[in-house]
């Protein structure tokens, strides 16, 4: 019996590691597969602790509750596994095909569960002479035996042949852990094998003590490992659809890896030419391509074709003992460039004109010593519409310091935010890095103006460019304010409120005082029945307006949706906010004149104060929509009501 409670011991806190495996890839959600597997370790610690359970049993409830845990296990790990390999595959399983597939375990756990009553799935005796109970039984039921078994084994065959018949589509740095995993599956499958098979005694599921010597191997592919860490199969696709050619190397300089477009650029498939040595791929006279292996810098090619290429070379690093090492050959066709750059060096002229004439902005800054032997930059160049930009004609920008110019650029904007993006932009050129930010500009009595200013460095020099957004930025206001608004009565949305009140919230001193009012129009629906929706818009408009008249422009009116509105009414005493609370009571409960008829629809009105109440909009929606819920039971049923009945305050 005490080997018995160590066995069990050692089953549960097996249980608890695979538990809290699978719970930590469920939450991570980080990389395909991961979902699947960590459901997969939650099932198996179901069995394992299945099996633990009935290693302690000392009465046929507690027995009956541990075999329900290992059919829960035998019945559901094979399904979990067909999905986790078929996500591996890229192959997703609908919902339709789970259900399907779950039918028969669902059956089979619950048959487990009453197997006493009908022993469907195995026949009694229970235990042996010795009192045991028996966790084989002497004879399985017709279920187990013509269903169950052939089912499960069926499924989890597929599962594994799933993966296999599809390792060609893993990249290569990743089929080992793949096929580390489906090894480690091997040993709990031959287990379970011989349990079946009657091999082994039949008072104690060894299945699970299998499962608990397994955890560390699991553990080790899953963390140690990482087989989980990338997405295996995306990584073969986007490598095998990218434009430009790729050809991986070893650190032997033989081909391991070539794209569909290395194929068709070398006129050799993959098959053909792995362990070839690149020297018989490109011959001698690609000189560029031995010169960017040996010095690392990228390089440019001419083709027999007329085709000027761009050759980079990346070294494959990484720490992983499975993973291959070597180098990445990425050719990318910059012909278009390289004839748009002759033909702009061949016609400044024409360049200057485009420039000239452009919408845009354009500056260009060289770098110049001072009288103390410092280097600042200075504008020597800029079109016409940096003029109209900056407000200031062409010829006072010129040989102007950049400093002076980006202070122009940046007058829409209050002081910290100027000076941050004039460092910022000297940063940016000192370092010879490309800076791309928006900035506000007010030139006089004009209005504000967007402009997008991006400096980069061409050469030696450092262009700018100013482009004017104020359109976009009229434009993305616009759209904000749509979908952050009610379309029917105008006020916010749900989103729209929650963003606004919490913003405001949080932008309020510590000891601000404020209301948050949940109103809920009692007899709108009774209105929007006999009247219809068109009658119903009109009071939802109505009493939107109403909100608005009754409340100040500083507060905060939303629509979460259906008959009721909130309202955020900021820096006001608990005395003020009752007295406008009873207001817009009274001033809702007034009759509605909508297509000659007098309607009557009184609104109960919850109402939270910040922070008695609540600190947080969470809080205060929670506690003033209990409370209205309460003012608006105590007006249910009730035809004359006082105003003052229909307010309450959260508790």
């Amino acid at each position: 019996m005490d080997l018995d409670v160590a066995i069990a011991g050692v089953l549960l806190f097996a249980a608890a590691c695979y538990a809290l495996l699978g719970l930590r890839l469920v939450v991570l959600k980080r990389d395909v597969g991961t979902v699947p597997i960590g459901v997969l370790f939650i099932v198996i610690s179901l069995w394992v602790v299945g099996g633990g359970i009935e290693l302690m049993s000392t009465t046929f409830l507690g027995f009956s509750i541990g075999r329900t845990g290992h059919f829960v296990g035998t019945a559901l790990v094979p399904i979990v596994a067909y999905v986790c390999f078929r996500e591996y595959t890229s192959t997703e399983t609908s919902a339709v095909r789970l259900a399907i597939l779950s039918f028969v375990p669902l059956v089979s756990i619950g048959l487990a569960a009453t197997n006493f009553h009908h022993e469907f799935m195995w026949f009694a005796p229970f235990a042996n002479e010795a009192g045991e109970y028996l966790t084989r039984p002497e004879k399985w039921g017709p279920w187990f035996l013509f269903v169950h078994l052939p089912y499960s084994y069926l499924v989890i065959g597929a599962a594994i042949l799933t993966l296999l018949a599809h390792s060609s589509a893993v990249a290569p740095a990743h089929r080992r852990g793949l096929f580390l995993l489906v090894a480690a599956c091997v040993i709990p499958i031959c287990t379970t094998v011989a349990y079946d098979l009657g091999i082994g005694p039949n008072t104690i599921s060894y299945v699970p003590l299998v499962f608990a010597v397994m955890l560390p191997i699991y553990a080790w592919l899953i963390i140690g490992e990482q087989i989980i860490e990338f997405t295996p199969l995306a990584y073969e696709t986007v490598f095998q659809n990218m434009q430009d050619p790729v050809v991986v190397i070893d650190d032997h300089r033989r081909v391991i890896g070539l794209n569909h477009t290395a194929e068709s650029m070398l006129s050799v498939d993959e098959a053909r030419a792995l362990r070839t040595p690149l020297e018989t791929l490109f011959g001698t006279g690609a000189h560029e391509v031995y010169e960017a292996l040996d010095s690392g810098e990228p390089q440019k090619m001419l083709t027999d074709t007329g085709r000027f290429l761009h050759v980079q070379v990346s070294k494959i690093d990484t720490h992983r003992t499975s993973a291959r090492g070597g180098q990445v050959l990425m050719f990318r066709d910059v012909s278009d460039v390289e004839k748009a750059q002759s033909e702009v060096r061949k016609s400044e002229e024409l360049l200057r004109t485009l420039i000239d004439h452009s919408v845009n902005g354009v500056i260009r800054f060289r770098w110049s010593g001072d009288a103390d032997g410092e280097r600042k930059l200075r504008s020597n160049f800029a079109n016409p519409a940096a003029g109209k930009f900056l407000g200031v004609p062409v010829e006072d920008i010129v040989d102007c310091s950049a400093t002076q110019i980006m202070r122009r650029a940046v007058t829409g904007m209050d002081d910290n935010e100027a000076t941050s993006l004039v460092d910022r932009f000297a940063t940016a050129a000192a370092n010879s890095e490309v800076l791309d930010v928006e900035v506000r500009q007010k030139s006089g009595d004009k209005p504000q103006r967007w402009l997008r200013v991006i400096c980069e460095p061409v050469g030696d020099d450092i262009a700018a460019t100013f482009i004017d957004i104020t359109d976009r930025k009229a434009k993305e206001r616009h759209m904000d304010s749509i979908a952050m608004s009610d379309p029917l009565t105008g006020v916010l949305n749900r989103r729209g409120f929650e963003r606004n009140a919490s913003k405001r919230l949080s932008q309020s001193e510590d000891d601000a005082t404020g209301a948050l009012l949940f109103i809920d129009l009692n007899e709108f629906k009774g209105v929007n029945d006999q009247f219809g929706h068109e009658v119903g818009d009109e009071l939802l408009k109505i009493a939107a307006e109403r909100l608005r008249t009754g409340l100040r422009s500083c507060d905060i009116i939303g629509r979460p949706g259906g008959d009721e509105f909130v309202a955020l009414v900021p820096d006001v005493d608990h005395g003020t906010a009752e007295k406008l609370a009873r207001r817009l009571t009274s001033a809702l409960e007034a009759p509605y004149g909508i297509k000659g008829e007098k309607l009557v629809c009184v609104a109960s009105i919850g109402l939270a104060l910040y922070p008695d109440n609540a600190n947080t909009l969470t809080g205060l929606l929670r506690e003033a929509d209990q409370a209205m819920y309460r003012a608006k039971a105590r007006s249910r049923g009730v035809t004359s009501i006082r105003a003052e009945d229909l307010l309450e305050k959260a508790m």
